[in-house]
């Protein structure tokens, strides 16, 4: 076993442990954001898309699929974006990520411009990361952003119970 399988076996054992809600409440959750952003996609192909935070890699694996075309996909940690991107290899995902480690707020983006980017969980500073968000967007681009908590509020909220996923989408 490799030193990389090894890493990804781990990695696949700890994601399986992970539970961020009762498996009713993550099922959820991923049903109500997918929709969200679904709703809001331009049906026109292609897309330039980037994701603001890789987390398992789970959103970036669907928004590859979704948009029929590789994506960005974007992290500080740089051993989330080594498992997307060997992950990805390893599962012959049909549009695999470019990955890039960075912070947006330090220009990892550089001139780079989309037409959509998402940041799901992504607002650990509303004001300079908003702003290179939106920077980095086409005109008419669109920045679709997600948060879970208790009486979040944005454009769109909804509830089930005490989990709170708080939605909005801004154009440029």
């Amino acid at each position: 076993m490799t030193a990389d399988d090894r890493e990804l076996l781990e990695f696949y054992i700890a994601r399986g442990r992970a539970a961020y809600g009762a498996p009713f409440d993550a099922a959820w959750l991923d049903t109500e954001l997918r929709a969200f952003v679904r709703a809001r996609l331009p049906a026109r192909r292609p897309l330039a898309v980037c994701n603001i935070g890789i987390g398992d890699g789970a959103w970036d694996d669907w928004l590859g699929y979704i948009v029929g075309a590789t994506i960005t996909s974007v992290d500080r940690d740089a051993r989330a974006c080594r498992m997307l991107a060997l992950r990805q290899l390893r599962e012959a995902h049909p549009h695999p990520a470019r990955v890039m480690c960075g912070d947006v707020r330090d220009g990892i983006l550089g001139h780079a411009t989309y037409d959509v980017i998402t940041a799901i969980g992504e607002h650990h500073d509303r004001g300079a990361t908003r702003r290179a968000l939106l920077d980095a967007l086409v005109p008419g681009g669109l920045l679709l952003g997600a948060e879970v908590g208790d009486g979040a509020t944005d454009d769109q909220v909804v509830a089930r119970g005490d989990v709170w996923l708080s939605c909005h989408a801004r154009t440029r």
